[in-house]
């Protein structure tokens, strides 16, 4: 089969200005069943990419101002959250579905930098990952009779 190259590349549009991606399921979130998808009906995140260009400025700008205040790499957890929560709140979450809150920036600004919310930024980071990605297409080659 020959893949359509145009279905490789990405939307930049939905990258830039985000775009709604449903977390159906999440692994981990029932402790008696930790390696079980546990579903997440209704749950969407309103993100840009991580592949938005003020994100990934504003990424490596920090990445390279914790490897001087931490040349061993040992970034403590809580700074980590703190850093990467953030940069969420600043670049990449943009609204939400399906939470018992509603959205809002000030709120988001205080859950996302708190240690204990990483399954939250997690999703947002997948979630992220996920936007401007098409489905791969394939030519149907032509048959001869």
């Amino acid at each position: 089969m020959t893949i359509k190259l145009a279905s490789l590349s990405a939307d930049l549009s939905k990258e830039r200005e985000g775009d709604w991606i449903p977390v159906k399921e999440w692994p981990g979130l029932d402790p008696e069943k930790p390696y079980e998808m546990s579903p997440l009906p209704g749950l969407e995140f309103l993100v840009r990419s991580t592949n938005y260009p003020d994100y990934v400025t504003a990424r490596q700008g920090v990445l390279e101002k914790l490897k001087q205040e931490y040349p061993d790499d040992k970034v403590p957890a809580d700074v980590q959250a703190r850093v990467e929560g953030q940069l969420s709140v600043e670049h990449l979450l943009l609204g939400w579905k399906g939470l018992d809150v509603g959205y809002s920036p000030d709120l988001v600004g205080t859950i996302l930098v708190a240690e204990e919310h990483r399954v939250m930024r997690q999703m947002i980071f997948w979630c992220a990952g996920r936007v401007g990605k098409k489905k791969v297409e394939f030519v149907q080659a032509a048959t001869k009779n």
